[in-house]
């Protein structure tokens, strides 16, 4: 016999589940009896599963259970109810699997990031075809839902909640109609949706209410000629083809021999007109008008499209420090850029530092010729070099090469540089893409990068400011973070995006720095760290050194933030021992009220700094004293880099004066975070959904002139996690 039931209104009050009592009845019933249903609903909407696992509230697995003998109860009727669950709850696992995944890499809150998530996921659910009907309530939907709000609290929740419901609405919305072929209903959701994207979410940046004179620079007193060279033959610049000075080409045959080959390389070809063997020197100059000889700033520039040329990018450079007395040179390269058919990856790295030195060579040959305009008048005993992005990593190689004798990658090439390179300036470099990490020596070095940085996530200027050993007097080596900066604006022709199209639209600029106002900080930096280096102007060293609060309106600042050392510095400890408390210049004591350890620093990305720090984990009152194992009667200053989260904080340092009274010294901590405010960078870390930021120091210093230490102290007077590195004298 077979027992045939109507559902809603019958075994059920209308729209409603049974009463408990009687569901208990009816299931020992239908274990009895063959029972049939009769619904007016979706047959997904008349089942659940059996068995669900859920593993810190996610779904992982779905169970049903069959009695096997009983007719329509077998292995393909489960298998097809399995299926229907997957039906019913894959389209909240995709919402779930995308704003998870894309929000790690790419997808922030940028004018298209929502529009985009919610037409890959409606490709994903067509593509997939599993859903035949619309989402039926279980307890996995309530669970996914519930998932969905977490994700709200932890990852996205600087998106205020009525937004990001809405979002989640039209959404479903669009689906609704699209499966029901409504296509009109369904067009119109996804313009409210582009619309409320674009309201909410709009690519206005900073406006910069007035010009402080905060990174002030003076006009300078001469005046400039501009000149090219190139070898005559560019197919798309003018100025290239009808150069200043006729260069000649380089074959590269022994640098980029297999990366070349490996390229999608006809549609690089036919657009440049040349290959591996032919590169060309091209470049761009200003020098000043005046007699005598000026030292030489040259700038290469990094990654790019290569059809959107980025050498005239460093122009604004080239006009202001002319002016001043440097001849300014920027290099081209836009022919080892990427492309829409990719780029060398990274491989073209040694080619860049290569070619950037036989630049350097061409101009040593024009300066040296009689009968040239530019005879005499750059001093190739004070070179500059500096890179921006790739550029940055390739002249920190080109340093090196510099000293060599040969290509380390290929010994055919033999080198003969040994320029007098005096400093090294980085502008938000790469230091990961060249397979060697080179260690320089005795050079001044200078590296500025932007916190809002969308291409290169972390400060990697700094690793290479680490692996510098300058043992030489009076050098200098000082790394300046710009809160607001990003990656392209520091070259004019790159505009305001750090990635190009369609990513370009996924990134929020509403706190990144207008274009002219980062240059300005750039040209600040660039000028002074020239000044100092090539001058000796001990005002300028003082502008490299200091961290401080430039206000942007009435009611906001923003941070520059310097670490810096000295070739004069005595390294008490720099914490790269595994010793902790035990090195042969100082012995540490801790006491018992914090917790202490060392720990390798890593970028938020996850890269190493190739740095490791002094961890203090203080609960209000931590204190080390740093016990001297000689006598530093030499030293005049007492240095240290103090990475600090609070806004307001009391460090004292007490100075042990042998045979005379112990001397306090209080200092305000700086703050040194620097929040990411909905930018890319909301990484999920592998513990917990959670926001992080990079470990950022500023390097502190106090007089110490007139006193005879033995040891000093340092106590940390509020609760929180600090970070120390690099105790010194000097």
């Amino acid at each position: 016999m077979i027992y045939i039931f109507d559902v809603d209104g019958t075994l059920t009050k209308s729209r409603n589940k049974m009463d408990l009592s009687f569901s208990q009845f009816f299931y020992d019933f239908t274990d009895r009896n063959r029972v049939w249903l009769i619904s007016g609903s979706d047959k997904d909407k008349t089942i659940r599963p059996d068995l669900v696992l859920f593993v810190n509230g996610l779904p992982i697995t779905v169970i049903e259970c069959k009695f096997l003998g009983t007719e329509g109860s077998n292995y393909s009727e489960g298998i097809n109810q399995l299926d229907r669950y997957q039906k019913s709850f894959l389209f909240l696992t995709l919402i779930l699997i995308f704003f998870t995944s894309y929000n790690s890499e790419v997808i922030n809150v940028g004018p298209l990031s929502s529009v985009i998530i919610f037409s890959i996921l409606i490709i994903a659910y067509y593509l997939l075809n599993l859903i035949l009907n619309y989402i039926s309530y279980s307890y996995v939907q309530i669970s996914s839902i519930i998932i969905l709000l977490y994700l709200k609290e932890s990852i996205y929740s600087s998106i205020p909640l009525w937004i990001y419901v809405t979002f989640l609405l039209l959404f479903f919305y669009i689906i609704f109609f699209l499966l029901r072929k409504e296509k009109i209903k369904a067009i119109i959701g996804l313009s409210i949706l582009i619309v409320i994207s674009f309201f909410f979410f709009d690519d206005k940046q900073l406006v910069i209410e007035s010009d402080n004179n905060t990174f002030f620079i003076k006009n300078g007193d001469l005046s400039f000629n501009y000149y090219t060279y190139s070898n005559g033959k560019d197919k798309h610049r003018e100025e290239y083809k009808n150069p200043n000075f006729i260069s000649y080409d380089l074959d590269a045959s022994y640098v980029m021999d297999v990366y070349w080959n490996q390229s999608k390389l006809n549609w690089r070809e036919n657009f440049w007109g040349f290959d591996k063997k032919n590169l060309p020197l091209n470049g761009r100059l200003w020098v000043p008008i005046s007699d005598g000889k000026f030292p030489i700033i040259s700038i290469v520039h990094g990654n790019h499209s290569m059809q959107e040329f980025s050498d005239d990018g460093y122009s604004y450079l080239g006009e202001l420090l002319s002016k001043h007395g440097y001849v300014v040179n920027s290099i081209d390269q836009n022919f080892l850029n990427g492309s829409w058919d990719g780029d060398f990856r990274g491989n073209e790295m040694s080619t860049r530092a290569w070619h950037f030195l036989e630049n350097l060579n061409y101009l040593k040959t024009l300066n040296d010729d009689s009968l040239s305009i530019l005879y005499n008048k750059i001093d190739f005993n004070k070179i500059i070099i500096a890179g921006h992005s790739r550029g940055g990593e390739a002249v920190n190689i080109a340093s090196r090469y510099n000293t060599l004798s040969a290509f380390p990658d290929n010994g055919k090439l033999h080198f003969d540089y040994n320029f007098n390179i005096i400093g090294i300036v980085t502008i938000a470099p790469t230091d990961y893409r060249y397979k060697r990490n080179y260690e320089l020596e005795n050079t001044n070095y200078l590296s500025i990068q932007g916190s809002m940085d969308s291409d290169e996530e972390s400060f990697f200027g700094l690793r290479q400011s680490n692996r510098i050993k300058n043992i030489s007097d009076s050098l200098i080596n000082v790394n300046i973070l710009v809160e607001g900066a990003n990656h392209s604006q520091f070259n004019s022709s790159w505009g305001k995006n750090d990635v190009g199209f369609p990513s370009k639209y996924l990134i929020n600029n509403k706190y990144i720095l207008p274009d002219w106002y980062q240059r300005k900080i750039l040209s600040y930096y660039l000028f002074n760290f020239s000044e100092f280096i090539s001058k000796r102007d001990m005002r300028s060293r003082d502008v490299l050194i200091n961290s401080f609060d430039y206000k942007i309106s009435d009611n906001e600042s923003k941070k520059i933030i310097s670490r810096y050392s000295y070739s004069s510095e005595f390294i008490l400890n720099n914490f790269e021992s595994d010793d902790i408390l035990l090195n042969k210049e100082i012995k540490i004591s801790v006491d018992s009220s914090g917790k202490y350890s060392l720990e390798n620093l890593v970028f938020r990305g996850g890269k190493s700094q190739q740095n490791s720090a002094f961890k203090i984990e203080s609960n209000g009152r931590s204190n080390i004293e740093f016990i001297l194992n000689n006598k530093i009667n030499k030293f005049s200053n007492l240095g240290f880099d103090i990475s600090n989260t609070l806004d307001s904080t009391n460090f004292n340092i007490i100075l042990n004066n042998k045979g005379k009274k112990n001397d306090t010294v209080n200092l305000n901590l700086f703050n040194t975070n620097i929040e990411l405010k909905n930018y890319k960078f909301d990484y999920l870390t592998k513990k917990r959904f959670k926001k992080i930021n990079d470990i950022n120091f500023k390097t502190y210093s106090i007089n110490i002139n007139d006193y005879d230490i033995s040891s000093f102290s340092f106590q940390f007077n509020d609760s929180s996690k600090f970070y120390l590195d690099n105790i010194v004298l000097y």
